[in-house]
């Protein structure tokens, strides 16, 4: 069960603050609080007034930007400024699309980078290097190539996938459509 912090219960911290001072540690602690629970959750892609689109866990997630108990919730324009943060001042997520950016927004509650290196530990430590694993082998089955992996969204993976070839660390097969479906870590 997700602990949400005290903030959650101040009032205030449901209306977008003024003060520009203000309103920038507002937005901070909104994207800390956002990244912590889209990582409890395993939530992937958010659409960006904050609605989950893509949650990788079973366990049902509770409103974020929302205390029932208050009786409070962030307007959308409050939930659209706060994923823009996120976004363009942290770098901690893209749109999915950035032609259609209502088409989602990829949270990186754990970066490229670190989704890369988390995946050469694995082959590494699994004896797949130099072998080709399928992106069903990787995320899709009961007993994915690492817990870590089971149910990863595919758009992260691609990202993750993009940093191992830049690096020279991987090779990826892709199907005619343009998808991966094989990816070998060298």
């Amino acid at each position: 069960m997700f602990t949400f912090p005290k903030i959650h219960h101040f009032p205030p911290f449901y209306t977008q603050q003024q003060n520009a001072t203000v309103l920038e540690n507002q937005l901070n602690e909104w994207c800390s609080l956002l990244l912590s629970y889209c990582q409890h959750y395993l939530v992937y892609v958010l659409l960006p007034q904050g609605a989950i689109m893509a949650q990788g866990s079973e366990e049902t997630a509770p409103p974020l930007f929302e205390n029932k108990a208050l009786d409070r919730s962030a307007p959308p324009h409050f939930r659209r400024a706060i994923v823009s943060h996120l976004i363009h001042k942290l770098g901690r997520g893209v749109y999915v699309d950035p032609k259609h950016p209502d088409a989602g927004v990829l949270v990186f509650w754990r970066t490229p980078d670190e989704w890369a290196r988390m995946l050469c530990d694995a082959a590494d430590r699994m004896g797949h290097v130099g072998s080709v694993l399928t992106v069903y082998e990787l995320i899709l089955l009961d007993d994915a190539a690492d817990d870590s992996f089971r149910n990863l969204d595919y758009h992260m993976l691609a990202r993750a996938v993009d940093v191992l070839v830049k690096q020279g660390r991987a090779q990826v097969f892709r199907s005619d459509d343009g998808r991966i479906e094989g990816i070998k870590i060298v």
